[in-house]
C-alpha cells in the first residue's frame, strides 16, 4: 500500500515506505508512521510494500522530486532498501505552488495519511454548516444561538481577513498552510446565515418574524438543519412553521383625525411604525424623497395621541428649511394637533414653559444643540428627527444632544440613511435603539473597514430589517399619481433679509411717486424692474450687487434638498429664469464637487448638452434657464424637478415640469418649488391662486403685469411681519 505521513515541523516528505525517527520538517511517507524526517544519527526502519502496488506511484515521485526547487529539499535523505529516496521538503512561498501542482497530478487511487494541518492544505475545503439553537421565543420574536458544526475547522476573523486579501493561492497562517478558497467557503456559509440576521460566536441573538420573512428559501432552509436535542428540534420546527405562516404585519386603523387618504404603501408604513413602537423599538423611515414621510409620521403621532391622550407632547427636530413644511402639513392633515414652533429669538425661553400645553413641538438642529439640556428634561411622548443624516457624526454636539433626549418613542426620517460610511447608520441607531448594533468600536471593526467580510453589509441589512423601512419611488410607482408637487419654504439669511427690506422700502416709495405720473399701466417697466430686483435678492444678494458674504437662505435650502436626491442616485432638473443665478449655483456645485450640466440661451450645441445629461451614468443635476428649457426639451432621464424661483405664470411653471413629465417617462415626477418666506415670492404664489384668469395666460411676465392692479402692487410691496 502507499500513504503519506506528516511530522511536526514545517517541511513535507514523501516516500514509499514507513519512516520513523526524529527531525525537523513535516514528512510525507507511504504506509504507517509519523513521517518525521530522521535525525542524522537515528536508525531508520522500512517496511517493504508490494512492488506491484507501488509501481504506479514511483514515476510520479520522480516527477515530484524534479518539480520542487532543489534548495528547498533537505540535505538529509532517507533511503529505503532498493536505493529509492524519500523526499523531505520544507514548504515556503517559493516552492509551495510547484509542490501543490505536482501533488494534484498524483495518480488516482493513492491512499495517503496526514495530520490536520496537512489535510487542510492538501484537501479542497468542505462546505461548512451552522447549527441553530432556539433558546427562547415570544409572540413574533426568537432568541437564537448559532455555531459551526465542526467548530475547530472554522477560521478566525484575523485569518479570514488575511486569506481574503491574499494574492497567492496558498497562505501560511499561524495554524499552518491554508488554501485561499477556505475563506470563500466559510464566507459563503456565513452569508447565508447573515440573511437571517445571525452570525456565529456572539451568543444569543434576537430575531423577528420580519427578519426571517424576507430571507431567501436557501437561508430559511438552515432552520431545518441539525438542531441537537429533541427539545431544540421541536423549537426550530415551531419557528419554521411560524415563518411559513407569516403574511405580514397587522393592519392598524388610520386615525379619524387624519384628513388625508393614505396610499397603500403609506398604510404599510403606518403599520410598520405601529408594530415597531409596540415592541419599544425606534425606527428609520427611509423612503425615497417625495413619498410622504411627513404624512406617515403625522398619522403615527395621531395614533399614539389617540391611544394615550395624556402621554405628553412630541418633538420634531428638522432643518430650518423644513419647519414650515411641517407646520403646513400638520395644519392640513392633522388639524387637531396643538402645534408650537420654537423661535430663534429671546422668546424661546418663555415658549419652553408652554411645551406641556401642546401636542407637537417643532425646532431645528441648531436650536437643539443650544437648548439640549432644557429639552432633555422634558418627558417626550415621541421624538422625530427629520433629515436624520444631520446626526450621522456620532461625535458632533447635535448628535450628543439628540441621544440625551428622553422619549418613549423615537423615529428618524431620512431618504439617505447612509451617505458616506456605515458609521452613519450606527450613529442614527445610537439615537433610536442604543446598543442594538453593539459598541461603536465593534461596529466599525465588523462593518466599517475596507477589509470587512463580504457578507457584512447583508448581515447589517438583516439586523436593521425590523427597525428600518425603505421604499423606492420606482417600487411604489403604480400607487403614485403621474406628478407630485411640493413647496419648500426658505428663510432668508440675516444679511439677505436686511438687503431685501431696504429694496422693499425703495419699491414702495417708487410706487407712490409713479401714482401721480401716469399710474401703474404707463410705468409697468419701472415697476417690473423693482419687482425683479426683489425676486433676485430672494435668490441671492449677489444678483443685485450685494456682497456674497451676505449669504442666501435659499441656496442653503436648495443644497439640503439636492444632495440627498443625488445621494439616492437620482438625476435632477433645476430651473431658474435668472441665468446669473444658475451660474452662482454652478460655482457652488464646483466647490462642493457636485456633477452638473448647464443649458442657457447662450449655449451652443444644445442637442449635445441634452444628450450629455441624458446619458450621464452618474447622478447629476441639469441647470436650465427658463428661456432655454421652457419648450422643446424632452428630459425623461430626470424624475425630480426643482423650480428655484417662482414665476409669475403657473402655466410656464407647468411647462418646465413637463420637460421631464413626458412620453417615455416611466417614473412619477416630483417637483419642488423653493419659496422665500415672508417675501414677494410668497405673495406671487398667493396671487397666482387668486387670479384664475392668470392660469390661462402664457404671455409670461408682461402678460402678468397687464393684470396687476394698484391693490395687487400694494399687496406685493407690503412688508411681512415675519
Amino acid at each position: 500500500g502507499t500513504g503519506t505521513g506528516t511530522g511536526t515541523g514545517t517541511g513535507t516528505g514523501t516516500g514509499t515506505g514507513t519512516g520513523t525517527g526524529e527531525g525537523e520538517g513535516e514528512g510525507e511517507g507511504e504506509g504507517e508512521g509519523d513521517g518525521e524526517a530522521p535525525a542524522a544519527a537515528a536508525t531508520v526502519l522500512f517496511e517493504q510494500p508490494d512492488p506491484q502496488c507501488v509501481a504506479p506511484l514511483l514515476p510520479w515521485l520522480d516527477t515530484l522530486s524534479t518539480a520542487v526547487p532543489s534548495q528547498a529539499r533537505s540535505r538529509e535523505r532517507a533511503t529505503q532498501p532498493g536505493g529509492r529516496d524519500g523526499l523531505w521538503l520544507r514548504l515556503s512561498t517559493r516552492n509551495i505552488d510547484a509542490f501543490m501542482a505536482s501533488w494534484e497530478a498524483r495518480p488516482a487511487g493513492v491512499a495517503w495519511f496526514g495530520n490536520a494541518a496537512l489535510r487542510r492544505l492538501l484537501c479542497a475545503p468542505q462546505p461548512m454548516a451552522p447549527k441553530l439553537r432556539v433558546e427562547a421565543s415570544g409572540v413574533d420574536w426568537f432568541s437564537v444561538s448559532t455555531e459551526w458544526e465542526a467548530e475547530g475547522a472554522a477560521l478566525t476573523e484575523a485569518e479570514l481577513a488575511r486569506l481574503r486579501g491574499a494574492e497567492t493561492r496558498f497562505v501560511r497562517l499561524a495554524s499552518g498552510w491554508t488554501r485561499r478558497e477556505a475563506a470563500q467557503v466559510q464566507d459563503a456559509a456565513a452569508e447565508t446565515l447573515a440573511e437571517l440576521g445571525l452570525e456565529t460566536g456572539v451568543g444569543d441573538q434576537r430575531v423577528s418574524l420580519v427578519q426571517l420573512a424576507h430571507a431567501r428559501p436557501e437561508a430559511l432552509a438552515l432552520l431545518d438543519g441539525p438542531a441537537g436535542s429533541p427539545d431544540v428540534l421541536r423549537r426550530v420546527r415551531a419557528l419554521r412553521k411560524k415563518v411559513a405562516a407569516f403574511k405580514g404585519l397587522r393592519r392598524v386603523a388610520v386615525p379619524r383625525s387624519i384628513t388625508a387618504t393614505l396610499r397603500p404603501y403609506q398604510r404599510e408604513g403606518l403599520d410598520f411604525l405601529s408594530y415597531a413602537s409596540s415592541l419599544g423599538l425606534g425606527v428609520i423611515l427611509a423612503d425615497d424623497m417625495g413619498l410622504g414621510k411627513t404624512l406617515q409620521a403625522l398619522a403615527w403621532l395621531e395614533r399614539l395621541r389617540t391611544k394615550q391622550p395624556d402621554a405628553g407632547p412630541a418633538l420634531v427636530v428638522c432643518p430650518t428649511s423644513v419647519i414650515h413644511n411641517w407646520e403646513r402639513e400638520a395644519a392640513r392633515f392633522a388639524p387637531r394637533l396643538k402645534l408650537l414652533t420654537l423661535a430663534a429669538g429671546r422668546e424661546r425661553q418663555a415658549q419652553r414653559g408652554r411645551i406641556p400645553e401642546h401636542d407637537l413641538v417643532l425646532t431645528n438642529y441648531a436650536l437643539l444643540r443650544r437648548d439640549g439640556e432644557a429639552l432633555a428634561e422634558v418627558p417626550w411622548r415621541a421624538v422625530i428627527l427629520d433629515e436624520a443624516q444631520n446626526i450621522k457624526n456620532p461625535d458632533a454636539a447635535v448628535s450628543r444632544a439628540a441621544r440625551a433626549l428622553t422619549a418613549s418613542q423615537r423615529l428618524a426620517l431620512t431618504g439617505t440613511p447612509l451617505e458616506n460610511r456605515a458609521l452613519d447608520l450606527w450613529s442614527i441607531q445610537a439615537f433610536l435603539n442604543p446598543g442594538l448594533l453593539g459598541t461603536r468600536a465593534a461596529f466599525v471593526r465588523r462593518y466599517d473597514r475596507p477589509d470587512a467580510a463580504p457578507f457584512a453589509r447583508k448581515l447589517l441589512a438583516a439586523k436593521l430589517r425590523p427597525v428600518m423601512l425603505r421604499r423606492l419611488k420606482s417600487k411604489v410607482a403604480p400607487e403614485l399619481p403621474p406628478r407630485i408637487e411640493e413647496q419648500r419654504d426658505c428663510a432668508l439669511s440675516a444679511g439677505q433679509r436686511k438687503l431685501y427690506l431696504a429694496e422693499l422700502a425703495k419699491g414702495r416709495s417708487l410706487l407712490d411717486e409713479l401714482e401721480g405720473a401716469g399710474g401703474v399701466r404707463q410705468n409697468k417697466i419701472s415697476i417690473l424692474a423693482v419687482l425683479t430686483r426683489l425676486r433676485q435678492i430672494c435668490c441671492h444678494p449677489a444678483l443685485v450687487g450685494g456682497k456674497p458674504a451676505l449669504g442666501s437662505g435659499k441656496f442653503d435650502a436648495f443644497f439640503e434638498l439636492l444632495e440627498p436626491l443625488l445621494g439616492e442616485g437620482h438625476k435632477v432638473l433645476v430651473f431658474s429664469q435668472f441665468v446669473q443665478c444658475l451660474k452662482l449655483i454652478a460655482a457652488d456645485m464646483d466647490a462642493r464637487k457636485i456633477p452638473y450640466h448647464m443649458l442657457t440661451g447662450a449655449s451652443r450645441k444644445r442637442a449635445e448638452l441634452v444628450a450629455g445629461f441624458e446619458h450621464d451614468p452618474d447622478p447629476c443635476a441639469f441647470l436650465v434657464s427658463l428661456k432655454a428649457g421652457g419648450t422643446g426639451l424632452n428630459l425623461t432621464a430626470a424624475s425630480y424637478v426643482v423650480l428655484f424661483d417662482p414665476w409669475w405664470n403657473p402655466a410656464v411653471e407647468a411647462q418646465a415640469i413637463d420637460r421631464t413629465h413626458r412620453i417615455g417617462q416611466d417614473q412619477t415626477v416630483i417637483a419642488y418649488r423653493l419659496v422665500a418666506m415672508g417675501t414677494i415670492e410668497e405673495r406671487i404664489r398667493e396671487l397666482q391662486a387668486s387670479k384664475a384668469s392668470l392660469a390661462q395666460d402664457i404671455l409670461g411676465e408682461d402678460g402678468f403685469a397687464k393684470t396687476l392692479t394698484r391693490g395687487d402692487l400694494d399687496y406685493l410691496f407690503a412688508e411681512e411681519s415675519r
